[in-house]
């Protein structure tokens, strides 16, 4: 069996892996002309290193990511501290280390890469359009080449042109909010393995390091969406002036050009994954807002998944089916309720958010305990093939 993959971000080279570890070819095509990644920091959890286990490359990212041991959540714009946690009880209670890691998404999507054989990953190639013919997968590029398999999947983001081939141009949901991220060096005021989050009034900072001394950020504001700012860490340091230290300290080291500002998007959940031998994983199916951190790791475990379906099945497209049928419930219960949370963070009034943050302040043991393993502990289940 031959399979197409459309995307060289994480979900498609996981996939590529994925889907050789079980005796299946791929070729990746990728409409950047070269290697890359934009974005800052990403978190991976306990369920994502399990998948990468069986796709053969979870030692070398443990490697190359910074463990997480105090996760700490504050309220009153940093100020007041609602909860904090080590993460090593948590890797006691699931049986997994590291519960937590950060790693930079770049070094992510290279270490990846560098796993499969140089001529998997063919870059230049946009694609235009893909479709099932008898009992082939056909897919197009804007430079003119086609190309067939047995299958075609889109890993292809939340804009995917796959999604869009099968299923039309149907705009993404904008959240709300927009989204500041950045890179700086770690001074002694951020120690290494520390992760928090901030609540203010209709804004959040996020503050987590990666490898290399490096502190990687997040801020979020509510703002009309396909907002734009001429100097972008101008902004996001108007709109976070006063919060607690080191917030100011971090933005003022973090190089104005690295600043990434993104609209939060999702879709609401669908079953539409397939269609005959064309597929979707990852954000092309289920982009999900990043409240919970898990967006990587669902396109990892896709990864994983997608594999054991298709290694059960001559029939691509059953396997893509059950795939779907398999994965729809998990998907949908994150995408949901992490737009829920991002709502209730982004509150803005001043009684509703005093009343949160008292709220959160009395149940954050109970809320931490619970809901920082509630996804983390899933083991998509290994396969003899992924063995």
């Amino acid at each position: 069996m031959r399979a197409i993959v459309i995307g060289s971000g994480i979900a498609g080279l996981s996939l590529a892996l994925a889907l050789r570890r079980v005796g299946i070819d791929v070729t990746v095509y990728e409409r950047a002309p070269q290697l890359t990644e934009i974005g800052a920091g990403i978190s991976l959890w306990a369920n994502a290193f399990r998948a990468l286990d069986y796709i053969g490359v979870g030692a070398a990212v443990r490697a190359a990511s910074l463990p997480v041991n105090l996760s700490e959540f504050r309220t009153r714009n940093g100020h007041k501290i609602a909860g904090s946690f080590r993460t090593a009880s948590f890797e006691q209670q699931l049986g997994t280390t590291p519960f937590l890691a950060m790693i930079h998404r770049a070094e992510l999507v290279a270490l990846l890469s560098s796993f499969l054989p140089a001529d998997t990953a063919h870059y230049g190639f946009d694609c235009v359009g893909a479709g099932t013919h008898g009992s082939r997968a056909l897919v197009r590029f804007k430079n003119g080449h086609c190309d067939e398999a047995d299958l075609v999947i889109g890993a292809d983001g939340i804009r995917s042109a796959i999604r869009t081939t099968l299923f039309g141009s149907a705009k993404p949901r904008y959240a709300g909010y927009t989204c500041w991220r950045g890179v700086c060096n770690r001074s002694s005021t951020v120690a290494a393995g520390y992760l928090a989050e901030w609540w203010g009034r209709g804004r959040r900072f996020g503050i987590t390091t990666l490898p290399g001394d490096q502190v990687y950020w997040w801020a979020t504001k509510n703002e009309p969406a396909g907002g734009r700012a001429e100097y972008e860490r101008a902004a996001v340091t108007a709109a976070f002036q006063g919060w607690a230290d080191p917030v100011t300290e971090i933005l003022a080291a973090t190089p104005a050009e690295v600043v990434l500002r993104n609209d939060i998007l999702d879709r609401p959940p669908t079953r539409c994954w397939a269609s005959g031998r064309v597929g979707l994983i990852g954000d092309a199916a289920h982009p999900t807002t990043p409240n919970f951190g898990q967006g990587g790791c669902l396109a990892i475990e896709d990864a994983a998944v997608l594999a054991r379906h298709l290694s059960n099945r001559l029939d691509p497209e059953s396997g893509l089916r059950s795939f779907a049928t398999e994965r729809f419930p998990r998907t949908t219960a994150i995408t949901n309720e992490s737009l829920r949370f991002g709502r209730i963070g982004q509150w803005e009034g001043r009684s509703s958010t005093w009343g949160r943050d008292t709220l959160f302040g009395l149940l954050m043991p109970l809320i931490g305990s619970r809901s920082l393993p509630k996804y983390a502990k899933f083991d998509v289940g290994p396969h003899r093939s992924l063995s």
